[in-house]
C-alpha cells in the first residue's frame, strides 16, 4: 500500500462511522434486551451441547485451549509484530511512512483492550457458566435491570477475549488512511477474529451475545475517534478547499 492519506470530510465521516453505526448498535442491543435474546441464545447453545449442570465445552480442547489460550497468543504476536515494526521503522527508511499509522494501531487496540478491561472491572455482570440456570449460584440479571449486586461473581461484562479480536477492526481505518481499497479486507479480519473468540466463548458460557456486542461497539468507536484525531481531522485541517475530484470520490 502507498501512504496516499485520503482527504476525509468531516460529516460524511461522522455520518458514515460514528452516527449510523451508533444507531445499529442501540437497535440491535435494545432488540436483544427487550427479546431476551442473550437467554434464548444461551439456553440453545447450553443444550445443544447436552449440558446439565455446566457447559460441556467450557474445558474442550478447541474452545479454550486452540481458540482460548491459543487465540490469545496470536493476538499477543500481533501486537508484537506492530512493536517490531514500530522499531524498525526508526531506521528502514521504507517504513518510515507507515510509522504513524503503526503508532495508531498500537494506540487503538490498546485503548480497546484497556477500556472492556476497565469495564469489567467495575460491573457485576455474571457470565452464563455463573448462572443457576447452567448450574452456578448467581441469579439471571440482564444488563439494564439493575444497579449492582454486591454478591455477584460478576466482572464478565464486556467480553475481554472478543475485544481482543475485534480491536483489530482497526485495520479498516488503517487501510482508510493509507489505500481505501484495502479496508473491507482489513474489517473482515478484525471481524472474523473477533466473532470466532466470541462464538467459542458462548459455546464455553463464558459471555451472553451481548457482551460480544459491547466489545465490537467498544473497538470500532475507539479506532472510530482516534483516527479521526490522528488523520481526518488533521487533513481536513491542512486541506481546507477540496477539489471536486475529491468530492466525487468521495461520494463513491
Amino acid at each position: 500500500m502507498t501512504p496516499t492519506f485520503d482527504k476525509k470530510i468531516p460529516e460524511h465521516y461522522f455520518r458514515n462511522h460514528l452516527l449510523l453505526p451508533g444507531l445499529l448498535f442501540i437497535t440491535i442491543v435494545s432488540l436483544i434486551e427487550w427479546s431476551h435474546f442473550d437467554l434464548t441464545l444461551s439456553q440453545f447453545l447450553f443444550h445443544l451441547e447436552g449440558g446439565v449442570d455446566s457447559w460441556p465445552l467450557r474445558g474442550a480442547w478447541l474452545t479454550e485451549t486452540v481458540i482460548h489460550k491459543g487465540g490469545r497468543n496470536f493476538v499477543i504476536l500481533l501486537g508484537l509484530i506492530i512493536i517490531g515494526l514500530l522499531i524498525a521503522s526508526i531506521k528502514k527508511v521504507n517504513l518510515r511512512p507507515y510509522r504513524k499509522g503503526l503508532i495508531f494501531i498500537f494506540l487503538s487496540v490498546l485503548s480497546s483492550v484497556v477500556l472492556v478491561r476497565l469495564g469489567k472491572s467495575i460491573t457485576d455482570i455474571d457470565c452464563p457458566w455463573n448462572l443457576k440456570m447452567f448450574g452456578g449460584s448467581a441469579d439471571y440479571h440482564s444488563l439494564f435491570s439493575r444497579v449492582g449486586d454486591l454478591n455477584s461473581p460478576g466482572q464478565c461484562f464486556p467480553a475481554g477475549h472478543s475485544s481482543s479480536g475485534y480491536a483489530w477492526v482497526v485495520l479498516y481505518f488503517f487501510a482508510l488512511a493509507y489505500g481505501k481499497q484495502y479496508r473491507w479486507l482489513g474489517l473482515s479480519f478484525g471481524l472474523g477474529l473477533g466473532m470466532t473468540f466470541g462464538l467459542a466463548q458462548q459455546f464455553r458460557g463464558a459471555h451472553f451475545i451481548s457482551h460480544d456486542l459491547w466489545s465490537l461497539a467498544i473497538s470500532w468507536f475507539s479506532a472510530a475517534l482516534l483516527y479521526y484525531v490522528m488523520f481526518a481531522r488533521s487533513q481536513s485541517k491542512s486541506s481546507p478547499v477540496i477539489q471536486s475530484q475529491d468530492i466525487s470520490a468521495l461520494e463513491n
